[in-house]
């Protein structure tokens, strides 16, 4: 029995052996109730407004880049020359410039969660601060729409999950300064910005979400752990990896930010499909695992030299890279005037290979009905389609790197799957059979190349699966994909790892080529 028993309206003191021993009463438990309710809906609150916002305004920036795009190409002075189809990446270029003459563009993925953590635990900025910085920000989405709607070979899907956390940090500096765990609570808005702008930019909510789970943890963890290595302030109670995304309580606002933000931009632009697949035959996909496992070890192959250019062509743009006098040269080329020179580049190769302007998505859809590809053709588009990708974003030209990892994963699929064709034919024709096995069709590679690609290149193997998977609404190939994804992502990582090695250079979780922004420069 207890020795005294001591009741207020908020707690029970039970004293027992002389310790006393503290009871929560009927009254702070309905309290703490009430409180964790209200905390809970304004959470949810600002994720559906982050959702409803991004999608809206991931509409409108779609919108805008096909205004551009309907204006450039289908004025009938510029068919009637080679010359001046060359010549408008090239104007997109000189709009970047301009807008780069207003000052430089804002961080991309990984550098906006390296700001907001540090404003996490710095004073609250000015309002004129924060309107100077969502103001940079559109001037960099703006030059996103000229870069794309002049067909320079980049891709929307990145900017879309930019224009997600630019929505999320504008919720995060009208959230009132006064709250407990603001670092965690910072970052899980990030999240749901970044899943609203995938699920919009794709119309695909699920890898909206996967995308948080998997390249936003990462990024948080890179983050910070490069600011403890620095011995930068932490808020007490921050995130820790692994953790933000564990509970109900965090991932229910991922979950509502993502379908909400699709459903506003299904709304505003339809039912749209990035890809659209027809029927195609896979008989034997488990005799055929070995191919699937082998292109993700391609796959992989093509995402490190992928990223290898484009960090590159990065340093070439900058003046560190060449001969002396090809480095002077560039050194003395104004900033502003650098994506007038990738666009150019753009648009000179598309006369030869159109399929590399603008973000592919119409070879893409003819491969998934069934339309193959020679082989030299695939090899060809792949090898020009990673050259001015790199190019167009190493000159300072703004967009992403979804589209583009897409594309040179359905072409890297289109030609293993013809030469696999060649080797079976010959070892069919030497046991004297008419076949050893039936391959799959033509979608079947092109899919499992371009998840694999986007796997390797973001460290993603979930969400390149999943994202494909509610791209094309085909369940047939998701076993084989998810298997040469996750392999794909393995030997990216490892080929990484062993450059590093040898080169001493920055570690692939601070490469701002793996988060999406090829352009993004600084320290990130």
């Amino acid at each position: 029995m207890p020795d005294e028993e001591i009741e207020d309206a908020f707690a029970k003191r039970v004293k027992v052996d002389g310790e006393v021993i503290v009871l929560e009463s009927p009254a702070a438990y309905s309290s703490r109730v009430s409180s964790k309710f209200r905390s809970t809906s304004y959470d949810l609150v600002q994720a559906s407004i982050v959702g409803v916002i991004t999608g809206l305004s991931v509409a409108l920036f779609k919108l805008s880049i096909e205004a551009i795009r309907e204006f450039c190409y289908d004025q009938a002075f510029l068919s009637q020359t080679r010359f001046a189809l060359a010549t408008i990446p090239a104007f997109g270029g000189l709009m970047v410039g301009i807008l780069l003459l207003l000052g430089s563009f804002p961080a991309g993925l990984r550098g906006t969660v390296m700001e907001v953590d540090k404003d996490s635990v710095s004073p609250a900025k000015e309002l004129i601060a924060q309107v100077k910085g969502q103001l940079s920000f559109i001037r960099k989405s703006v030059a996103a729409v000229f870069t794309l709607g002049t067909g320079c070979s980049l891709g929307p899907e990145g900017p879309c999950v930019e224009i997600g956390m630019s929505v999320a940090r504008s919720c995060i500096d009208l959230k009132p300064r006064i709250v407990s765990r603001r670092t965690t609570w910072n970052r899980l808005l990030l999240s749901c910005g970044a899943a609203a702008g995938v699920a919009a930019g794709f119309n695909a909510p699920i890898a909206g979400v996967f995308f948080a789970l998997e390249i936003m943890q990462n990024a948080f963890y890179s983050v910070q752990e490069e600011n403890r290595s620095k011995g930068l302030p932490l808020e007490n109670g921050s995130y820790e990896a692994g953790t933000l995304l564990s509970t109900t309580a965090t991932i229910t606002p991922v979950l509502l930010a993502s379908v909400l933000s699709a459903l506003v931009a299904k709304v505003l632009l339809g039912n749209h499909l990035v890809l659209v697949l027809t029927e195609y035959s896979l008989k034997t996909p488990l005799v055929e695992l070995p191919l699937y496992l082998l292109l993700g070890g391609v796959s992989g192959c093509v995402a490190f030299i992928f990223s290898r250019l484009a960090k590159l062509s990065q340093s070439f743009f900058d003046g560190k890279l060449g001969a002396d006098g090809v480095r002077h040269a560039i050194q003395r080329v104004p900033s502003s005037f650098k994506p007038v020179i990738g666009g150019l580049a753009c648009g000179i190769v598309g006369l030869w290979f159109p399929q590399i302007l603008f973000f592919g998505y119409e070879t893409l859809n003819s491969l998934l009905s069934n339309n193959s590809l020679p082989t030299s053709l695939a090899l060809s588009l792949l090898i020009v389609k990673m050259l001015t990708t790199a190019f167009s974003a190493g000159s300072g030209l703004v967009g992403g790197t979804f589209a583009p990892s897409l594309f040179l994963g359905a072409m890297t699929g289109a030609a293993f799957h013809n030469v696999a064709c060649v080797i079976l034919n010959i070892f069919s024709a030497y046991a004297g059979v008419t076949t050893i096995f039936d391959l799959a069709d033509v979608p079947a590679y092109a899919m499992v190349g371009a998840a694999s690609v986007l796997a390797a290149l973001f460290r993603a193997p979930l969400t390149a699966s999943l994202l494909l998977f509610e791209l094309t609404r085909d369940y047939d190939v998701i076993l084989p994909l998810m298997a040469s994804a996750g392999i794909g992502s393995v030997i990216g990582d490892m080929l990484d790892s062993k450059f590093e090695r040898v080169q001493e250079r920055r570690r692939r979780d601070q490469d701002s080529v793996s988060w999406g922004d090829l352009a993004d420069r600084g320290d990130s």
